[in-house]
């Protein structure tokens, strides 16, 4: 019996309430966010922010990314941000080749052979121009002046002079009509002062000396003639011979022909340049300004001038250049954003030619 009333009371007994565990919600799985999913305002934002040298690698990913790149508003972004920066583009054309061929320097996307490759961009649809000149002045490369006729007759015999320009906006590699020249010009010279072009020389005009040099102006986009009392003198003693050839350099025009001078367009005066004599050795080989610094390159040697001293130095350092460098006849300079970008051809066994770019 006892045994029957602890049974019973065993029973009759009731179990605390459990406490009902509670249930830890599963995280939530988040798919990654894909650049792609970015409204076009910020990806137009981010993309600005990249190097231009990127770009093609960027186009390749998406229609999209490809219509961002390349669209105007991407350019202004980069102005605004302060994120312009100056590019390497390459005109080539080949004998008995009516075309020009036009690159600029990229990022290689594929990196196989090296970090840098020149790419093709859209040529100009124009008639082939001998003897014109390319100059660069903001986003925009002017070609200016010329000889155009035949094109059955690729080395330019039976040519006429040419007033045209032509001008390749780098941001969409476009190709427009510039305003004319006053005067039909071939194998003239071309340098920039001040954002200024200068045109000299290559005209059949030899009666007016007023018709020697003209001066184009990017922002009014028109034409002028650089004029003063010693422009008759200047041409007599530089300019008697139709070749010249000059470089822009300090806000000053340095022409060399017959004998050195120099115009400074804040005082419009024409000078001897005796005291400044050495820069003619600069006009006559391949040379660029770098930082409001003058180099030139010849005979395997690369200078640039001290204008304290007034003097050419060696410029010391350089490093990486092939070793058979100092035996070629001829390089290209040109100043890359504050660097000095060296441009050289080979000739394969083959018969290909290959372009190398070297950057100090």
């Amino acid at each position: 019996m006892s045994s029957t009333s602890r049974s019973s009371a065993a029973n009759n007994r009731k179990d605390p309430p459990r406490k009902k565990n509670k249930e830890t919600p599963s995280p939530v799985t988040r798919e990654p966010t894909s650049i792609d999913s970015l409204p076009n305002d910020l990806l137009l934002n981010c993309f600005a922010r990249v190097s231009r040298m990127y770009y093609p690698a960027l186009s390749r990913v998406s229609k999209r990314f490809r219509s961002i790149v390349t669209s105007p508003e991407i350019y202004n972004t980069r102005s605004l941000l302060n994120r312009t920066e100056k590019c390497l583009y390459l005109c080539l054309r080949f004998p008995f080749d009516n075309n020009t061929h036009w690159f600029t320097l990229y990022q290689n996307p594929n990196r196989t052979v090296s970090d840098k490759v020149f790419l093709q961009i859209p040529s100009p649809q124009y008639p082939l121009t001998l003897s014109s000149n390319l100059v660069a002045v903001g986003s925009n490369i002017y070609r200016i002046g010329g000889t155009v006729g035949d094109d059955s007759c690729p080395l330019g015999f039976d040519r006429e002079p040419s007033s045209k320009v032509s001008i390749l906006d780098c941001r969409s590699h476009t190709w427009r009509d510039g305003p004319r020249m006053r005067l039909n010009r071939r194998s003239s010279t071309t340098s920039v002062v001040d954002g200024k072009i200068y045109v000299t020389g290559g005209t059949e005009d030899t009666d007016n000396p007023s018709h020697w040099i003209e001066v184009f102006d990017p922002k009014t986009q028109s034409w002028g003639t650089v004029t003063n009392p010693h422009i008759v003198k200047v041409w007599e003693e530089v300019c008697y011979r139709r070749a010249v050839k000059s470089i822009g350099h300090d806000g000053k025009l340095y022409l060399s022909g017959d004998k050195y001078v120099v115009y400074d367009p804040d005082e419009g005066k024409w000078n001897s340049v005796e005291e400044h004599w050495l820069i003619g050795y600069a006009i006559g080989s391949s040379n660029c300004v770098v930082d409001n610094i003058l180099f030139y390159w010849d005979q395997g040697v690369f200078k640039w001038y001290d204008s304290k001293v007034s003097s050419w130095k060696q410029l010391k350092g350089l490093e990486g250049l092939p070793d058979d460098f100092s035996q070629r006849e001829y390089c290209k300079l040109v100043d890359l954003g504050g660097k000095m970008a060296v441009l050289w051809d080979k000739w394969e066994y083959s018969g290909v030619c290959m372009i190398f770019c070297a950057e100090i």
